[in-house]
């Protein structure tokens, strides 16, 4: 089978990590938690602060990790198979290394509303958006910026390099553990595939994966992600043109990295948010 399911790995690695919690830190359950295919892969170490768009996401008291982006000073944007698990959800913003609360730049506000793609298909991860409201306003600073939407719809970026950031494993391990999770934040630069190479690898009988509502990463190279960084931002000079959605079950593999094509969503977005278009 192709497609990893993305809550399933999640709900196995949180399961075997369950045992010893009381022992652990908070830090140290954060970094364990983090879903199992939720990685960049090929990358490294961004810049500090160089993505002042990126967020990340706390989900039911360091149940879940997602990633996320600032679309501005009361909303950012994530996957719908990241919203479709929250009960709670506490979103960190101005952080490069996750795990350490005390970084002077971080702050962290909590989630008023989880707005989830009305048409969401929690099998084929089918319009795998959503929209969270914060409880309070976020002040912008060099290092919390949102970042820009495409300004049309039906954009064509095939063969351009765009960078997909975010915190998770950097390889393939069998059995991943607090000690194989980045603290810091990774980025990757990787190359828009043209969608029939992207749909074919995919689709099958059974299932579309792969639509017009997707956008996909060739995987050259051993470049991408897997899964996502679940909701994590994929940009193209300063535009958010995709957020990280589904792979393969093995994210080695060189295999097409598949993410939600926010240019098909702009009407969705601005009925939504109070982003203007």
């Amino acid at each position: 089978m192709k497609i990893a399911s993305a809550l399933v790995l999640l709900t196995l690695l949180t399961t075997s990590l369950s045992k010893g919690l009381d022992d652990w830190s908070q830090t140290e359950i954060l970094r364990a938690q983090v879903h199992p295919k939720v990685r960049i892969i090929g990358g490294q170490e961004v810049e500090p602060h160089s993505v002042p768009y990126q967020v990340g996401l706390i989900i039911n008291n360091y149940q879940y990790f997602c990633g996320e982006a600032l679309i501005s000073q009361n909303y950012v944007i994530t996957a719908a198979h990241c919203g479709i698990v929250m009960r709670t959800v506490d979103v960190v913003l101005g952080a490069h290394n996750i795990t350490n609360a005390e970084e002077a730049t971080q702050i962290t506000i909590s989630g008023e509303k989880v707005i989830l793609h009305q048409d969401y298909n929690d099998t084929s991860y089918l319009n795998d958006i959503a929209l969270i409201k914060l409880s309070q306003e976020v002040s912008y600073s060099d290092y919390i910026q949102p970042i820009k939407l495409p300004s049309a719809s039906d954009e064509v970026y095939d063969y351009q390099v765009a960078i997909a950031t975010g915190w998770g494993l950097a390889k393939d391990v069998p059995f991943p553990s607090i000690r194989d999770m980045s603290q810091v934040l990774l980025g990757v630069e990787v190359a828009v595939t043209n969608m029939t190479d992207c749909s074919g690898y995919y689709n099958d009988e059974e299932y579309t994966w792969v639509t017009s509502g997707n956008i996909c990463t060739s995987g050259y190279r051993n470049k991408g992600t897997c899964g996502g960084d679940s909701g994590g931002p994929l940009a193209l000079g300063g535009v958010l043109i995709g957020l990280t959605s589904f792979g393969t079950d093995l994210c080695e593999l060189c295999s097409p990295s598949v993410y939600t094509k926010i240019d098909y969503y702009l009407d969705w977005i601005a009925a939504n948010s109070d982003v203007t278009l």
